[in-house]
């Protein structure tokens, strides 16, 4: 079996902002806006239909209800979505946004509120400058409990000075039970290691 290493060793996925990425085989790159049609998510509601794991079916809806709630409050534009494994989707989601830092502030000040609360790092694992912090839940709905984490990458464009960036959100959901508990874990390992691969792309002078 491939190290999650070997596995970013996927073509690079560029998006018309400028960045890139690296993902492992199997991620899908969409615009943000797709997570809202129903013809994209009911072949992947199926397939855990057909594999009979109602838990499953219950974290993949939350976690699209709540990507779409984002999509609309952030104005997220780009979407990255993990692939399938034996046929289930995995449940992890990327959302991409952008952020603009008010003028009368700076970014010290800012990041306890932008993180509600949560602890800022700098980001150890890349070279692009970056802050990160973290968030577990733990949810019920139908019955059916769900844990889930999610990473927040906040990564400042590379001009000097600038207040400006790009926002990833990267969210792992799944049922409560201790095998679940280890696929969320590796689900935010990865995110990390995608991150790792973020580059801010040189526009050519117009």
């Amino acid at each position: 079996m491939n190290s999650l290493r070997e596995e970013l060793a996927g073509a690079p996925v560029t998006t018309a902002t400028p960045y890139t990425l690296l993902c492992p085989p199997g991620w899908r790159r969409l615009p943000a806006a797709a997570l809202a049609d129903d013809a994209l998510t009911a072949p992947a509601l199926a397939q855990l239909k057909a594999a009979g794991r109602p838990d499953l079916i219950i974290s993949f809806r939350g976690m699209l209800a709540r990507y779409r709630a984002a999509v609309r409050e952030s104005g997220a534009f780009q979407a990255y979505l993990a692939p399938l494994a034996d046929g289930i989707p995995l449940p992890a989601v990327m959302l991409v946004s952008p952020f603009v830092l008010p003028g009368t502030t700076t970014w010290e000040m800012s990041l306890p509120r932008i993180a509600r609360g949560a602890a800022v790092a700098d980001a150890d694992f890349t070279e692009t400058p970056m802050w990160v912090w973290r968030s577990a839940e733990r949810t019920g709905d139908d019955g059916a409990v769900m844990v889930g984490r999610s990473s927040h990458y906040l990564v400042p464009t590379a001009e000097e000075g600038s207040r400006r960036a790009l926002h990833f959100h990267f969210t792992a959901l799944a049922a409560d039970d201790p095998q679940a508990h280890a696929l969320v874990e590796t689900l935010v390992e990865i995110g990390d290691l995608i991150m790792g691969t973020m580059r801010w792309v040189e526009t050519p002078p117009q």
